[in-house]
C-alpha cells in the first residue's frame, strides 16, 4: 500500500504482476476516498482494517470487498469528533485501542464502538496535559512507555492510566537534553536503545 500527494491518492502494489491499482478522491462518490493535500500513514490494524490518514482530509477506513471508504472527520461542533483533519500517526495497543495522533488536534482515542473520538490536548492551566497539539509520531517502546513526538516542544511520555504526560524539551543550556524540538521518528533498536530523529538537528540516543 502507497500513500501520495498532489492527488495522487492511494495505491496498491501487487507485487507478482507488478501492477498497480489507484483509488482516488471522485467528487460524486461519497464513499470514495478523501484526501486533502495527501496521505501522510497507512496502518492495518489486528482485525485487518486499513485506516488512511491523511493531510487535511481525516481519517478514512477501507473496505476491501467493496472497495469503499468510510470518512472520520473534524466536526468544530461535535467534541468528540477527530480532533484534527490533519493526521500524523496511528497506533493500535494491546487492548485493540486506537490512537490517533492529529497536527492541530492533539492525541485523539477512538472508541470502535460508539465511533467517537476522545481527545487529549493542550491545557496551559494544567502543566501534565500535552505540551502542544501538534504530533508528529507515536511510538510505544518494550517497557510499553508510550512517546509521542512533538513538532515545537521536543518529547512527551502519555500514561494512560492516569492520562497524564511528561515532557521532554530541548534545552540549549543542557547538552544531555534533546538537540532539537521537533521529533519526527521515534525507534527502539535490539538492544533496548531508544534513537529520537528530528527535523533539523540530528539523531538522539537515549
Amino acid at each position: 500500500w502507497i500513500g501520495t500527494y498532489w492527488g495522487g491518492g492511494l495505491a496498491m502494489f501487487d507485487r507478482a504482476t507488478e501492477q498497480s491499482i489507484r483509488y482516488t478522491p471522485n467528487p460524486d462518490d461519497p464513499e470514495s476516498l478523501w484526501v486533502g493535500e495527501g496521505i501522510n500513514v497507512i496502518y492495518e490494524d489486528t482485525e485487518g482494517v486499513l485506516w488512511i490518514g491523511t493531510a487535511g482530509g481525516g481519517l478514512n477506513t477501507f473496505d476491501r470487498e467493496a472497495e469503499t471508504f468510510t470518512h472520520y472527520i473534524n466536526d468544530p461542533d461535535d467534541p468528540q469528533s477527530l480532533g484534527h483533519n490533519t493526521v500524523t500517526a496511528i497506533y493500535e495497543d494491546h487492548l485493540g485501542i486506537l490512537w490517533i495522533a492529529t497536527y492541530g488536534g492533539g492525541l485523539n482515542r477512538f472508541d470502535r464502538n460508539t465511533e467517537q473520538f476522545t481527545r487529549y490536548t493542550n491545557d496551559p492551566t494544567n502543566p501534565q496535559s500535552l505540551s502542544e497539539d501538534n504530533i508528529l509520531e507515536i511510538y510505544v517502546d518494550s517497557t510499553g512507555e508510550f512517546w509521542l513526538g512533538m513538532d515545537s516542544t521536543g518529547l512527551d511520555t502519555f500514561d494512560r492510566e492516569t492520562k497524564q504526560f511528561a515532557h521532554y524539551p530541548s534545552d540549549p543550556t543542557d547538552p544531555g537534553s534533546l538537540s532539537g524540538r521537533a521529533i519526527q521518528l521515534i525507534y527502539e533498536d535490539r538492544a533496548g536503545v531508544l534513537w529520537f530523529g528530528s527535523q533539523l538537528n540530528g539523531l538522539n540516543k537515549l
